[in-house]
C-alpha cells in the first residue's frame, strides 16, 4: 500500500509540473495565445500583396505562438520577400520557415512566429500530389507545430505521420498542432486525427470564406488549433474566436487562449 500511495504521488507531481508549463508558457497569468492562419502568401482580393495589412491581422490577436501556411520565400510573385522574416519583423516575433516545395524561384511552406526563440526545429514530410509538411519547432515548456494538408486520400497517410511525431514528442513535453488540415469537423480525416488530439479551437466558425461568390456548403471550418491528448487535461480554454478578416487572406485567423485548469 506505501508503494503505491508513492507511486501515485510522484505521478500526480509530474502531471502537476507539466500542467504548469503549459499554463506558464509565453502568456504568464493571463495564459498563452495560440493562432492559426492560413495566410495565402500575404495576397489578398486581386492577388496584391500587403505585407504591414497581413501583419496588422496576426498582431491584433497578440499572440504568443502563430502558426501560419501558405507562406512564400523568395518567391517572385510576392518580391522575392522571406514573408515568414518580413511577418516577424513587422509583429517582433521571431520567424521560422519550413520549406514544402519549390515555387516561383524560390519556396514554399509553413511557417511559426513565437515570442520565444525555438530550442531546435524539425520539418516532417507529408504525403500529398503536392507534397505539403509539418513544422514543428521546440520551446522550453512545449512543442509548437503547423500543418497543411493537401486534399483527397493523401490526408490520412499525412495524419499517420504527424501521429507518430506527435507520440514522440508528447513523451517529454506537450504539442500543439495547427493548421489548414483541408478537412471538415465531420470528416474522416479529423475523426483520425481526434485519435490523438484534442481540438481547441471553434468548429462551428468559419474560418475558409474565398474570395469569390462562394455558395454556402463551400464556406467551412478547415483551420485548427489542438493538443496532444495526453496533455488535453492540463488546462482551460479561456477563451477562443475567429476573427472575420475578408480583405486579407481567403482564410479567417483562429485563436485560442489557455490558462491553468
Amino acid at each position: 500500500m506505501m508503494q503505491a500511495r508513492g507511486l501515485r504521488t510522484i505521478l500526480a507531481a509530474g502531471f502537476a509540473i507539466a500542467c504548469g508549463a503549459v499554463a506558464n508558457a509565453g502568456g504568464g497569468t493571463n495564459g498563452v495565445t495560440l493562432v492559426s492562419y492560413n495566410i495565402r502568401h500575404c495576397a489578398g482580393p486581386g492577388n496584391k500583396v500587403d505585407f504591414q495589412l497581413v501583419a496588422d491581422v496576426i498582431a491584433r490577436e497578440k499572440p504568443d505562438f502563430v502558426g501560419l501556411n501558405e507562406v512564400d520565400c523568395r518567391a517572385k510573385r510576392s518580391g522575392n520577400v522571406d514573408e515568414a522574416a518580413r511577418l516577424g519583423e513587422f509583429t517582433g516575433l521571431h520567424a521560422t520557415f519550413a520549406k514544402a516545395i519549390p515555387y516561383g524561384g524560390g519556396e514554399y511552406g509553413n511557417a511559426v512566429l513565437s515570442r520565444e526563440k525555438p530550442i531546435s526545429v524539425e520539418r516532417v514530410p507529408l504525403s500529398g500530389k503536392e507534397p505539403r509538411v509539418l513544422l514543428l519547432c521546440e520551446f522550453r515548456d512545449f512543442w509548437f507545430g503547423t500543418a497543411h494538408f493537401d486534399f483527397g486520400e493523401h490526408q490520412l497517410k499525412a495524419v499517420q505521420a504527424i501521429r507518430k511525431a506527435v507520440a514522440e514528442k508528447s513523451k517529454g513535453k506537450p504539442v500543439f498542432l495547427t493548421g489548414d488540415w483541408n478537412a471538415t469537423p465531420d470528416s474522416k480525416t479529423l475523426d483520425a486525427m481526434r485519435e490523438f488530439v484534442t481540438v481547441l479551437s471553434k468548429e462551428d466558425s468559419l474560418t475558409f470564406h474565398g474570395y469569390r461568390k462562394l455558395p454556402p456548403e463551400r464556406k467551412y471550418c478547415i483551420d485548427y488549433i489542438a493538443v496532444d491528448k495526453a496533455h488535453s487535461d492540463c488546462f482551460a480554454v479561456k477563451e477562443a474566436h475567429v476573427t472575420s478578416c475578408p480583405k486579407v487572406s481567403d482564410h479567417n485567423p483562429v485563436s485560442v487562449t489557455l490558462v491553468r485548469r
